[in-house]
Parts: C-alpha cells; sequence; structure tokens
C-alpha cells in the first residue's frame, strides 16, 4: 500500500482529518498507532493512505465515537465486563467448592458473552476492540488491578451484588444515550442478566452468610397520582 503524509494544523481533529481525505478514523488510528487519538497537536505528521488507492470504508460519524467511548468503559474500563468476568474466575479458584464453582463459573462465562457482544458493537462503530477505555480524555489500557480481590466469601458477595447492580443502572442508562435499536436491544437484555446475577449472589449471601441489607437494584419510579380537586358541594370534606 502507498501512503502520503499529512502534516496537523492548528484546530485540526482525527474526525475532520478522517472526513477530508475519505478514510476511516479507525484505519487513521491502526496507521498511525494512535495510543490516544483524541489528543492530537499542530506539526505532528499522520500517514494517510494515497488517494490513488481504492475506497476505505465508511468514515464514522463524530456522535459515533462519543457512543464508542461510553461503550469502553463497560467493555474494559475500570468496572467492566472484562473484570467482571476476571474477577468471578478467580473467586471460582480461591473458594474452590463445587457450590461456589457452579455459581461463578456460569456468570463468569455470562461476562464474557457480554464482553464478546461489547465488543462487535465497538467494532460496528468502527472502532478497534482492544482492552481499555478513556478516562479524563486520556486512553487507559485494562489493568489487573481493577480486580477486587478478596479471600473472604461474604466480602465477595457483596461486592459481587454492588457491582451487578452498578452494571444494571449502567447498561439502562446506555440505552437511554444510545440511540441506535439494534445496540439498545442488546444493551437491554445485557442489563437483565446483571439483575439476574445480582439476585442469584443475593440468594448465596444469604444462605452462606450473617443476614444484612443488600445493595438495592432500582425500581422504576411510579407516576404521582394527580391530587382530587376539592369536594362538591354536599360531599363530605
Amino acid at each position: 500500500m502507498d501512503y502520503q503524509h499529512y502534516v496537523v494544523q492548528a484546530g485540526d481533529t482525527l474526525y475532520k482529518i478522517a472526513q477530508a481525505y475519505s478514510v476511516s478514523m479507525s484505519e487513521l488510528i491502526r496507521l498511525n498507532n494512535l495510543q490516544h487519538p483524541d489528543r492530537i497537536y499542530p506539526g505532528q505528521v499522520l500517514l494517510l493512505p494515497a488517494a490513488s488507492e481504492q475506497p476505505v470504508p465508511m468514515t464514522i460519524p463524530e456522535p459515533y465515537f462519543t457512543y464508542a467511548a461510553w461503550l469502553y468503559e463497560a467493555y474494559a474500563g475500570k468496572d467492566s465486563e472484562l473484570s467482571a468476568m476476571t474477577t468471578y474466575l478467580y473467586q471460582a479458584v480461591v473458594f474452590d467448592q463445587p457450590e461456589f464453582d457452579g455459581l461463578l463459573r456460569p456468570i463468569a462465562f455470562e461476562e464474557l458473552n457480554h464482553l464478546e457482544q461489547l465488543g462487535r458493537m465497538l467494532r460496528h462503530l468502527g472502532v478497534d476492540p482492544r482492552y481499555g477505555s478513556f478516562h479524563s480524555g486520556h486512553w487507559i489500557d485494562w489493568r489487573a488491578k481493577y480486580l477486587r480481590y478478596t479471600n473472604d466469601l461474604c466480602t465477595a458477595l457483596e461486592q459481587n451484588m454492588e457491582d451487578e447492580a452498578k452494571a444494571h443502572r449502567g447498561y439502562l442508562e446506555l440505552c437511554e444515550k444510545i440511540p441506535i435499536p439494534e445496540i439498545q436491544t442488546v444493551l437491554s437484555h445485557m442489563a437483565a442478566d446483571e439483575e439476574r446475577h445480582y439476585h442469584a449472589f443475593l440468594a448465596a449471601k444469604q444462605q452462606f452468610c450473617a443476614p444484612c441489607e443488600p445493595a438495592p437494584i432500582p425500581e422504576p419510579v411510579p407516576e404521582p397520582e394527580t391530587p382530587a380537586g376539592p369536594p362538591e358541594d354536599g360531599e363530605a370534606g
């Protein structure tokens, strides 16, 4: 493949350059091995496919990059599917009992399925599903220290419940923020899975640990009742 060079100008963004040269943002990121695609600076030299090349894949509309940034956090951020899956497999090994293994491993494999689904969403949005997320505009690779390590069963179950409740809320919020029906459908199913995981961990905690107040799964807020008007003449007050 032949390449041409482009010198970044003041006011340029990766999106503007991709639009101007009919190249996808994901291709620009790949060609230039950009670790922080949100940060380019005047004078920086970027590789672009030569103009004689065949047409490249469709460029990413700018809102899609924002949606991808949100999904990266659920995919491989600190509190993410990758963190949940590895945490539950770690716990299955540490506790090493059939009843806990039968609880943790199936949930871990469901989180793995969520991880794959989120990766496909990221590809649909035109970005590379590498393991990491954006934090304050900077790309951060996923890290093993994101796991919540503990050898205490009851502490682990309590933490798992908190994480599942947070994931449930997070996916419902993403359904509201990302107006793409195909993605909303998958996120809705994932939210339902996280609620089911929460209740599985709650049942285990009630069986093996002292009674406690669980972290609640938020319920829909009911519509307020319309106050009744003043009584008609002759009615009781």
